[in-house]
């Protein structure tokens, strides 16, 4: 069954807006294929403390454990081991914050977009460097609507309990990091009671009080596309 909410989760096959000061800021690479990289590496895991009841990443599968390692050595590699495990829908996109190689996997909550092509709810993202062989899963996003992406790199990940949540790569591209967050309390007419921005992954998250109506005039200026899947 499909998880709703956004979330940030971490596994081996399971074990990989805005303007800023960044790299990366198309909205896809157009190219199916990745290059492969050699050599060998220990296998480790970094675990990043999340603020409770911050974001929904707090309701992480793994306790907000994001920028692990893998075992992959190419993300064709991560590629091949997800389609042998049913999960067919994947492409490359140009996401914010870093300029480094990153592999968008659908897992769930996918639909045909009527041109030939898929869009998910749920997507795993894996990261690479170039002449590096450290695959990262940087994060998975599970939302209530498709993911999205700004021309600019910005990913956009809405969840059902009346979030708008914006994500970019950390400075070393092995994670995702949340950009903008506010929530919604649908209970006192729309009253937004948790929120916060960042122009760049440089800087810390700056706070700030507002309506719904500002959240909706945020959203409308986002100009996300879904993301498209073959």
């Amino acid at each position: 069954m499909k998880r709703r909410g956004v979330q940030i989760a971490t596994g081996l096959i399971f074990a990989g807006m805005l303007a800023m000061t960044g790299c990366g800021s198309t909205q896809s690479t157009g190219d199916n294929t990745a290059p492969d990289t050699v050599g060998t590496e220990t296998v480790q895991e970094v675990e990043v403390p999340m603020e409770q009841n911050d974001s929904s990443l707090s309701d992480s599968d793994y306790n907000g454990e994001i920028g692990y390692v893998s075992n992959y050595k190419s993300l064709e590699e991560v590629r091949k081991a997800y389609k042998d495990n049913g999960f067919t829908h994947s492409t490359y996109v140009n996401v914010q914050g870093c300029n480094i190689m990153v592999l968008a996997i659908a897992m769930d909550g996918i639909a045909k977009d009527g041109n030939g092509g898929f869009t998910a709810e749920d997507v795993r993202f894996y990261t690479q460097k170039e002449d590096s062989d450290k695959v990262y899963l940087a994060g998975t996003l599970d939302a209530h609507n498709p993911i999205a992406i700004t021309s600019n790199g910005v990913i956009v990940a809405n969840s059902q309990q009346f979030t708008f949540e914006t994500y970019f790569l950390s400075q070393d591209g092995t994670m995702l990091e949340h950009k903008d967050y506010i929530e919604v309390d649908n209970g006192q007419g729309g009253k937004v009671i948790h929120s916060y921005r960042r122009n760049s992954n440089k800087e810390q998250r700056e706070y700030y009080d507002g309506t719904q109506e500002d959240l909706q005039n945020y959203y409308n200026n986002t100009r996300a596309k879904d993301i498209i899947f073959k």
